[in-house]
C-alpha cells in the first residue's frame, strides 16, 4: 500500500513538473514575440526618422574636427564626408535619381526650406569656418566639398513652378528671412554673417533650372607654406591667382568676403557664386552655395581636390 501512495506521489510530481515546463516554454513563446514585435517597431521608427542621415551627417563632423586638431595629412587621418543624393518631388516618385533619398514637397517655401537645411548642414559639417582641415600647399589652393546633389522631380516643374525655374533672389530673400530650426538667427546670418543681402551681390543671383541637377557645395583654401612665398609673388605679377586677384569688401562683424565674379577672374563674368569668407581658422572659405553639376560655373572653381565621397 505504502508503495502504491508513493509510486502515486511521483507520478503526481512527474505530472506537475511537466505542466510547469510548459507553462514556462509558453510564457518565454510570448516574451520571445512581444520581443521581436518590438524590436521590429522601433526599427520602423528609425527608418522612419532617418537617423542614418543624420549619423552619417556627424560622422563626416567629428572627422573633420579630428582632422583639424590633428594638423596631419589626410593620408593619415582621412575625412569620412560623402555626398547625399536628394530628389524633390511633389507627388513622390523621382525619374531623375536611383534610390535618392526623397523628399516630398507642396510649396515654394517647403522647397527652399530643403535647399536652406542642406546648406546649413554643409557648413556645420565642415567646421562653420572655425576648422582648418587642409593641409599647407606651396599655393594657396580651393579644396571642395559637395555636400549633396539635388535633383527636382518633373511633378515640381508641373505643380509648383510652372515656369521651370528657381529665381534665386526669391530663393537668398527666404535665407533672409528664415530662422533655422534651433538656433536664433537667420540662414543668411549664419551662413554669411550678415542680413543685407546686397552685401553679398547686388545684381543677377541667377536661375535654378528645374531640369538640371545641382551641387550643395562649399570649399577651403589651403594656407601657404612659407617654400611657397615666391611663388605667389609670382603668380601676383601674372594677375593669375585664385584668391589674390579678386576684390574683398568687408562686412559687419569684422568678416572680410571677397564676392566670386564667375569663380575665377576671367571667368562666367557677373554670375553669382558665392562669398569667400575669412574664417576663425584663418582660411578662407567658399561659403555653402548651389551651383549645377558639372557645369562651366563648376568647372572654372578650379577645385583642387573634392573632400567628399560620391
Amino acid at each position: 500500500m505504502k508503495e502504491k501512495r508513493q509510486k502515486s506521489k511521483i507520478l503526481a510530481r512527474s505530472s506537475l513538473m511537466s505542466q510547469t515546463k510548459g507553462e514556462l516554454t509558453t510564457q518565454q513563446i510570448i516574451i520571445l514575440i512581444i520581443a521581436i514585435t518590438s524590436f521590429v517597431v522601433i526599427l520602423f521608427l528609425l527608418f522612419r526618422l532617418n537617423l542614418g542621415e543624420t549619423t552619417d551627417k556627424e560622422l563626416c563632423h567629428n572627422s573633420v574636427i579630428m582632422k583639424g586638431k590633428s594638423g596631419l595629412t589626410e593620408k593619415i587621418i582621412p575625412l569620412n564626408c560623402h555626398t547625399n543624393y536628394i530628389c524633390i518631388t511633389e507627388d513622390g516618385t523621382c525619374e531623375q535619381m536611383t534610390n535618392p533619398d526623397i523628399k516630398k514637397v507642396q510649396t515654394p517655401d517647403e522647397i527652399y526650406r530643403i535647399l536652406a537645411d542642406e546648406m546649413a548642414d554643409c557648413w556645420w559639417m565642415f567646421g562653420e569656418g572655425k576648422v582648418n582641415y587642409v593641409q599647407k600647399d606651396l599655393t594657396g589652393k580651393l579644396y571642395c566639398s559637395i555636400c549633396s546633389q539635388v535633383a527636382f522631380d518633373v511633378s515640381v516643374k508641373e505643380n509648383i513652378f510652372d515656369a521651370g525655374e528657381i529665381d534665386k533672389k526669391e530663393f537668398y530673400n527666404y535665407l533672409k528671412n528664415e530662422k533655422i530650426s534651433g538656433k536664433d538667427k537667420t540662414y543668411l546670418e549664419y551662413l554669411y554673417k550678415t542680413q543685407d543681402l546686397s552685401e553679398i551681390w547686388k545684381e543677377d543671383f541667377g536661375k535654378i533650372n528645374l531640369d538640371k541637377q545641382y551641387y550643395v557645395m562649399m570649399g577651403i583654401t589651403s594656407k601657404i607654406s612659407t617654400l611657397g612665398w615666391i611663388g605667389v609673388g609670382t603668380a601676383i605679377g601674372a594677375g593669375a591667382t585664385f584668391f589674390l586677384t579678386l576684390s574683398p569688401i568687408t562686412i559687419p562683424g569684422g568678416i572680410i568676403a571677397t564676392i566670386v565674379m564667375g569663380a575665377v577672374v576671367g571667368g562666367t563674368g557677373g554670375i553669382f557664386v558665392a562669398p569667400i569668407l575669412e574664417g576663425e581658422s584663418g582660411n578662407e572659405y567658399l561659403s555653402p552655395t548651389i551651383i549645377e553639376v558639372n557645369s562651366e560655373q563648376f568647372n572654372e572653381l578650379k577645385c583642387s581636390s573634392i573632400k567628399t565621397l560620391a
